[in-house]
């Protein structure tokens, strides 16, 4: 039989009991163990002799372990269908798929034993100082995309935006094909239309969120901040703007881009998404699972959303906004295209006038006077206008 170091240990202190080297106070201190334990120890090495001072189970397979079948078929399943996955879930997957139910702490020695590396090794950690979650649903969101080969070459490159509420860890997100200013509207009316309005939001200092000019002279007299279009957007709403000085300081989202290009990749390649619409459509379904699994309770039970606006006053604010004077004719120029605004029974001349320029999510242009709407072209109408004009280069949605 094949003895341990300590097995080994145990026995040479019991013998120097026996043989009168060692008292029974210094073989309790050796060994850890009461001297009503040394006593039997040792009248056990003297009937049983050797055997007598090893555990019965030595050498017993327990009941309890997971067969060699089911052992062999992990490590199977493991090399191909479900490589490079982490341990806790690929624990799930197991039990989802496979109706496999092992321990991830089982599994972890069954990997490393059969010579499966981890998918991640472990980085010494670094000293952080804590910032503790906000207090209540609703009162800062953190906000980032996160560009990667999510379809791992089934399709095209695609980039992941999404929003993490810091109370909650609350999840939304969508795939896009490039991080923009409208990927991020569109975010937040999702956001608005389900949940309603945020306090705060907590990003990084990207040109989507923050201008990096200075103010202009006007803008300092008027004590104004230049606002991207996002900014401008959320300013109308009243949800401030936090910036982050570090990826470190939005932790919550930058985990999240670990968390999902860990396990979101893989539920992808499961379903065989090769395009960004099954992309979504297997997104909405793993994020539902993933809002019940991972998000925790806040300290105030009470949500802080507000009120959204109606759905005509957020599509006006949710979009590209500009100021034009209106010339003589009644005419804008806007985009390298000449827009006339019609005669209106509530305004006799705007001509000098200052106006807002609206380009909406469907490609329509829409003039505002005083917040009342004076123009509008539809998506078709600017398609019409452009065709006129080949050559003309624009940054409008119909184009």
């Amino acid at each position: 039989m094949e003895l341990t170091m300590k097995e080994k240990q145990r026995i040479e202190v019991i013998q120097g009991v026996l043989s009168g080297r060692l008292t029974v106070a210094q073989a309790t201190g050796l060994l850890v163990r009461c001297e009503r334990t040394v006593f039997r120890m040792c009248s056990r090495l003297e009937t049983d002799g050797l055997e007598g001072l090893v555990h019965g189970n030595k050498g017993i397979v327990s009941p309890r372990r997971t067969p060699e079948t089911t052992r062999a078929q992990i490590v199977e399943l493991v090399r191909g269908k479900y490589a490079d996955i982490n341990d806790t879930h690929l624990t799930e997957l197991l039990a989802k798929h496979e109706k496999v139910k092992i321990g991830r702490e089982t599994l972890r020695h069954l990997l490393r034993g059969a010579g499966l590396q981890p998918k991640r090794k472990r980085r010494s950690p670094k000293y952080r100082s804590r910032r503790e979650r906000k207090e209540a649903f609703g009162m800062m969101l953190q906000l980032d995309a996160s560009p990667h080969d999510w379809l791992q070459g089934r399709g095209p490159w695609l980039t992941l935006v999404g929003a993490i509420d810091d109370a909650t860890n609350f999840r939304w997100a969508h795939f896009v094909p490039t991080e923009t200013t409208w990927s991020y509207l569109d975010l937040m009316r999702d956001i608005i239309t389900t949940e309603g309005l945020p306090l705060s939001l907590y990003a990084d200092k990207h040109s989507i969120f923050r201008v990096a000019r200075e103010p202009t002279l006007v803008e300092q007299l008027r004590g104004e901040e230049p606002l991207t279009q996002f900014g401008r957007a959320m300013d109308e709403l009243g949800t401030t703007i936090i910036s982050a000085h570090s990826p470190q300081a939005k932790g919550r989202i930058e985990r999240q881009w670990n968390f999902l290009q860990d396990r979101l990749v893989v539920e992808l390649r499961l379903a065989n998404a090769t395009t960004i619409d099954e992309a979504n459509a297997v997104l909405r379904r793993i994020l539902d699972d993933y809002n019940i699994q991972f998000s925790v309770l806040p300290r105030q039970t009470v949500s802080v959303f507000r009120k959204a606006p109606g759905a005509t006053e957020l599509s006006q604010i949710l979009c590209l906004k500009d100021q034009r004077v209106v010339n003589k004719d009644h005419t804008i120029s806007f985009q390298g295209l000449v827009l006339q605004i019609p005669p209106s029974k509530h305004f006799h001349s705007i001509a000098g006038r200052k106006v807002d320029v609206l380009q909406h999510r469907d490609g329509a242009v829409e003039i505002l006077y005083r917040e009342r709407s004076v123009a509008r072209f539809s998506p078709p109408a600017v398609t019409r206008l452009l065709a006129k004009q080949p050559n003309l280069k624009t940054d409008l949605k119909a184009a």
